[in-house]
């Protein structure tokens, strides 16, 4: 009796054994390097892509691909996760969830929120989380680094020194044109987060969504008054505080002053998208604390989307019928030169004076240094016509998936045109002569015959604010700032006199027009 008993024990415990190893090990028991160092040293990229790899190992809900490569070669990485699994855009685009992508590390020497991401993606795979939970009302995409070589290296920009943050609309680095491309433009995330370092103390988490004036005013709307004061409530609940970026005036404590306006900065461009671009800043504290507080606020936005979806839609499809039908109708004004004011209404908040290993924090009403202030608009055109010349323009309007049609037989048209009266030339950024055109506040009115094969380019288009703020002249980050109309800029003075033509022609009135789509 004893062998027979001692014989089903051992029978007994090689099968649990079996049984055992035959369960794969799942994504919750996985941790990140950063975890691993007690939140001391950052996952490496080659950790990064393993701990990525046996995550979607271990899930039926993730699926793992890469949206380009680096400069210098290596694989941009990203997730998607849903329930049922989603396997490509228009998938995503028919099921009637939020899309909402969440990326990292733009910068390459800010890291934290890059490490929030691996622990968001962690808890999406794995199933019984409260994150994996949100897939059946959701469709979330992850990119935890994008300047993959500017991390190792510990810098701002990539391998050639360019700031990704700086590049939306010129998309001159291969990581950036890669995101942009291959998902904002494939995807079309009705949320995009972007996560960096920065913001002040007290705060765990600071935020802020577009402040430019172009884009519809009702994104800005929708995170200042309904998804940042969620956001509040639950990093509140969970211990840690945030508030908007970036930091109080140390000239007046009773102002708090917000990122830039330009477009070509994230959370701009993603509204000049027609997407709810966020930002979010992980202010100077302890690694582990920075890294919870981004999972938190990062489980936040994903949270706000499902509880909120119709009002989601109603404002990213407001906006996006919006760009359509006022290019269709060449309504409104374009906005190109554009300032910081103050904004109405008021804000509490905690202000760090004294030295920063010693800081006194001071209650403060104040107010938010952010609203961004018309200084110069432009009526808004039918279209813009471009001569065939002008290929380098027509390069940068490509790269942003711009609709482009081609005049098939030469046609009269009348349009309005922007007499050139000066040219500068400034170092900004990477660009040591950025061209800045002055022009005349009154545009001449005139017909002209224009060949087969010019441009034409309409602003009744999904990327309609985009091709508009490309292609109006004064713009800070226009096809004439960033050196693609050099070629073909008129010289000053016009020889033999009279006025010198700005080569960027307007169509104001809806016209028929014999074209074909420019394939590219």
């Amino acid at each position: 009796m004893d062998r027979l008993r001692n014989q089903f024990c051992s029978w007994f415990i090689a099968l649990v054994a079996v049984a055992l190893f035959a369960v794969p090990v799942t994504s919750q028991l996985l941790r990140t390097a950063h975890e691993e160092s007690g939140f001391e040293e950052y996952t490496s990229y080659a950790e990064l892509m393993t701990f990525l790899q046996e995550v979607q190992a271990s899930s039926e809900d993730m699926l793992l691909s890469s949206f380009g490569r680096s400069m210098e070669g290596k694989l941009q990485p990203y997730a998607i996760f849903s329930r049922p699994l989603i396997t490509q855009p228009w998938e995503a685009m028919v099921s009637g969830k939020p899309i909402v992508l969440i990326y990292a590390n733009v910068h390459g020497g800010e890291k934290t929120l890059r490490e929030s991401s691996l622990l968001l993606v962690r808890e999406l795979a794995t199933p019984g989380t409260e994150a994996n939970g949100y897939l059946k009302d959701l469709v979330v995409l992850v990119a935890p680094s994008v300047n993959l070589d500017g991390f190792e290296r510990s810098t701002r920009g990539n391998a050639r020194g360019v700031d990704l943050n700086r590049d939306y609309m010129k998309l001159e680095t291969p990581e950036m044109r890669n995101l942009v491309q291959n998902l904002l433009h494939t995807w079309h995330p009705h949320i995009s987060v972007d996560g960096h370092n920065g913001g002040s103390y007290p705060y765990n988490i600071t935020y802020q969504a577009n402040s430019h004036a172009t884009p519809d005013p009702a994104i800005t709307d929708l995170c200042d008054f309904e998804i940042f004061p969620y956001i509040e409530k639950k990093n509140e609940a969970a211990g840690f505080r945030s508030f908007w970026y970036s930091g109080g005036s140390r000239q007046d404590s009773t102002v708090w002053t917000g990122g830039g306006f330009d477009p070509r900065i994230s959370r701009n461009y993603a509204a000049f998208i027609n997407n709810v671009g966020i930002l979010f800043e992980s202010p100077r504290q302890d690694r582990q604390t920075g890294a919870l507080a981004g999972l938190v606020s990062f489980k936040a936005v994903l949270q706000y989307a499902i509880e909120n979806k119709d009002r989601l839609f109603e404002v990213v499809n407001g906006a996006r019928f919006g760009t359509i039908e006022m290019g269709q109708r060449a309504q409104g004004m374009i906005a190109v030169q554009v300032e910081y004011g103050l904004e109405e209404w008021t804000v509490n908040y905690d202000f760090a004076s004294g030295p920063r290993d010693n800081p006194t924090l001071v209650p403060i009403t104040g107010r938010l240094l952010k609203k961004p202030i018309v200084l110069k608009e432009r009526r808004r055109p039918y279209a813009y016509i471009l001569e065939p010349k002008a290929v380098n323009a027509i390069e940068m309007l490509k790269a942003q998936d711009v609709l482009i049609e081609v005049l098939q037989e030469d046609t009269e048209i009348e349009i309005e045109a922007y007499q050139l009266e000066g040219i500068e030339h400034n170092a900004e950024y990477d660009h040591p002569a950025a061209v800045t055109v002055l022009l005349a506040d009154e545009t001449i009115t005139q017909r002209r015959s224009f060949k087969k094969g010019t441009f034409v380019i309409r602003t009744g288009q999904i990327m309609g604010r985009v091709a508009a703020h490309l292609l109006e002249p004064e713009t800070n980050d226009s096809v004439v700032r960033w050196n693609a109309m050099d070629a073909v800029l008129p010289r000053l003075p016009r020889e033999g006199g009279g006025p010198s033509i700005m080569p960027i022609f307007k169509l104001m009135q809806p016209t028929v027009l014999p074209t074909k789509v420019l394939q590219y």
